[in-house]
């Protein structure tokens, strides 16, 4: 009896595993069936089915059982490949159409979500650098109806606009979380961590401390009595203003001088009124700006931000200060006229129009309209990128200046904004450049014929000899020292002859002398051209034979086959090159992410990053090994974009042919050096391969 109850059982085992295998097949996913796996068929079970597994991967009886981690990890890793079109493999005859591209990537998403899996996946698209994996074809179809909207938001502020609120020398404790390379500042992208709070901590008592010192808390000295209600509470107004940046509510500065006289209370009138000040900096206010929709509510139920949080909106949009730091957002706020769509779109054309390129040369009143295409070009960098003083003066490099290559990419900015057309495609396409310029045509004439004025009038060397002594006479330095100060003079005769001699053979020759700009409140100096070698200009010194007859009105144009927008000029090629060379493959990530709008996946963590060293190779041959399958599936979508630069040199300069010595090494020395090997044939010549392709675009 036994046996057959043991074989029934085993019957009905049987049976129920057969029955659940049935129902999981039964169960699989809507649309699996119909859409997802004919896809599969179409375009994936040729390489990875039963017969073909690339990758040791087979889709032939992929499982849809989503609650398994192994599945989901599996759909995961399609979900990637899919996004960033690195399957099906671009060379593939038969591609599927961005529809159905489509269709299955938010199926898989569908599914992930519903298994609650694929959390880590998604929380990595939240970050910047993921920005282009929103499906732009779905983002501009036309075919999303529903009424835009920005989700309430805390931005945690940033470096720059704590510099600006008053709190001395202390050390921001707002770092920046992003890359260093892009734009920076993104809402909600990092909460105030432990960090964040202990630092803010240290900037409370060091203000607190410096205050001390001056005397601002005389009203708590232990010898004076205690203030009175109204002036504990005009100070915590002044203290909340201070910190927060507007003045407390009712409730909030009732809350504050209750916990003024609790602490006074507790530790004495001075401590206890510093305690309150360090409970304002700890107030969400103090680290976070914030954009909650505190106005009405429209048909739609969005609710409009507050005139107070347009007014914050717009001034941390555009500047580093808060909005009652600005003559012209304070005013429009305190009249009532920041309400509407129409009271915002009025107030930045006239902050546009009054203020876009006004303020000193370093700390413009719009900031961070600048630092926006700083950020998103990057050329700001090009001094982050360290350049060997043994190269730079064995490749003819005088000197190397990139705080000077970087305003002159900051002059062409300004000019292209000013014409206010087609911004982007003239910043990337002009071959017009200033080049040792202030960016202000008006004053470089008027500067100009000051000097000539100046240094051709015969009694020149005289002045400087008095100005000279007049100098001495008031430098310590100088004292009981006469033979010292004889030796000044005599240096000083002979650099005011020398600048009289050149600037008068400059003149001779039919040529503009550069006139040496001083630094003023709204022009950076600019000494002499010495630092123009990367535009594949002849350099000069203050005292030097000038070569190039500098414009005096600017931009000048470029030879168009040579230069042609910010992607060639000096400053940027620069901030995207290495130590000792180019660097293609992040000029190409560049161009795919950021003009693309391309998707590049994550870097495989076992992949040697390395390229190879041979002195008898261009860069583009030892980066040939990047073709092999493995590699070419990610680099084929930027080496092509990046090696098209490599008719510049990592210095910005424009080259067509690369020197090879007798023994068959690449020649860098563009010296004396390079001049007498040249001369007695000792070099060999390639040209320069700098053909390159632009694919994934998107056109058809």
């Amino acid at each position: 009896m036994s046996k057959i109850r043991i074989s029934i059982f085993r019957i009905l085992s049987v049976a129920l595993l057969l029955v659940s295998g049935m129902a999981a097949k039964a169960a699989a996913p809507s649309g699996f069936e119909q859409k997802i796996k004919p896809f599969l068929k179409e375009n994936c079970i040729r390489c990875h089915g039963e017969k073909k597994q690339k990758g040791k991967l087979a889709l032939h009886e992929v499982s849809v059982d989503f609650a398994k981690d192994e599945t989901s990890d599996l759909w995961l890793e399609i979900l990637a490949q899919l996004t960033a079109r690195d399957m099906p493999p671009p060379d593939e005859e038969t591609q599927p159409a961005d529809s159905q591209r489509n269709t299955v990537i938010e199926w898989i998403d569908r599914q992930l979500l519903t298994a609650g899996s694929g959390e880590t996946y998604r929380k990595k698209l939240l970050a910047p650098e993921y920005g282009n994996w929103v499906n732009h074809e779905k983002l501009f179809s036309g075919e999303i109806k529903t009424p835009p909207f920005s989700p309430s938001r805390l931005w945690r502020f940033n470096t720059e606009i704590f510099a600006h609120k008053g709190f001395g020398k202390s050390k921001s404790p707002f770092s920046y979380v992003t890359s260093e390379r892009g734009i920076r500042d993104y809402a909600a992208l990092s909460i105030a961590d432990q960090s964040t709070v202990q630092m803010t901590m240290i900037v409370a008592d060091s203000f607190l401390t410096d205050r001390e010192r001056r005397g601002d808390f005389k009203e708590f000295a232990q010898n004076k009595p205690m203030p009175e209600e109204p002036a504990l509470v005009e100070m915590i107004r002044r203290e909340h203003s201070r910190v927060i940046g507007r003045y407390p509510s009712k409730e909030e500065q009732e809350k504050y001088l209750s916990f003024l006289k609790q602490s006074i209370k507790t530790g004495g009138k001075l401590d206890g009124f510093k305690t309150t000040i360090k409970a304002m900096f700890l107030s969400p206010e103090s680290i976070y700006r914030m954009e909650f929709g505190l106005g009405e509510v429209d048909e739609h139920g969005r609710r409009h931000l507050s005139p107070d949080e347009l007014a914050h909106a717009i001034a941390y949009a555009l500047t580093d200060h808060r909005p009652d730091n600005h003559p012209l957002i304070r005013e429009t706020l305190q009249k009532g006229k920041l309400k509407t769509k129409e009271d915002v779109t009025r107030l930045v054309r006239q902050l546009l129009d009054e203020q876009l390129l006004t303020g000193h040369w370093d700390r413009k009143d719009l900031p961070r309209i600048r630092r926006f295409f700083e950020q998103f070009f990057g050329f700001h960098r090009a001094g982050t990128v360290f350049k060997d003083n043994d190269r730079r003066g064995a490749e003819k490099i005088n000197q190397w200046n990139t705080t000077m290559l970087i305003h002159d990419a900051r002059m062409l900015i300004e000019h292209v904004l000013k014409k206010d057309k087609d911004v982007i495609a003239e910043l990337l396409t002009t071959n017009e450049y200033f080049i040792a310029h202030p960016g202000d045509n008006e004053y470089a004439r008027e500067h100009y014929d000051k000097r000539i004025t100046e240094i051709l009038d015969p009694g020149y060397v005289d002045a400087r000899i008095e100005l000279r002594k007049k100098q001495i006479k008031g430098d310590f330095n100088f004292d009981n020292m006469p033979e010292k100060a004889e030796k000044a003079l005599v240096a000083a005769r002979r650099d005011a002859e020398k600048t009289v001699a050149m600037f008068q053979a400059t003149l001779d020759k039919g040529m503009h002398r550069h006139p040496n700009f001083p630094f003023e409140g709204k022009r950076r100096g600019i000494a002499d051209l010495l630092y123009i070698e990367p535009y594949n200009l002849p350099s000069s010194g203050r005292h030097g034979e000038q070569k190039w007859d500098w414009p005096i009105e600017q931009p000048l144009k470029m030879p168009e086959k040579e230069r042609s927008g910010l992607l060639t000029h000096p400053a940027w090629l620069t901030a995207y090159s290495l130590n000792e060379g180019n660097d293609p493959i992040h000029r190409g990530i560049w161009v795919y992410e950021r003009l693309l709008a391309g998707v590049l996946g994550d870097v495989p963590p076992d992949v040697d990053a390395a390229v190879p060293t041979d002195p008898h190779k261009t860069l583009r041959e030892r980066m040939e090994p990047l073709r092999n399958q493995r590699c070419w599936k990610c680099h084929r979508k930027m080496n092509p974009l990046g090696e098209a630069f490599e008719i510049f040199d990592d210095w910005g300069r424009y080259r067509t042919h690369h020197y090879f010595d007798e023994n068959g090494e690449i020649y860098l020395r563009r010296d004396n050096q390079f001049d007498r090997k040249l001369k007695e044939g000792k070099l060999t010549t390639r040209k320069v391969d700098a053909s390159g392709e632009i694919a994934f675009s998107g056109d058809p």
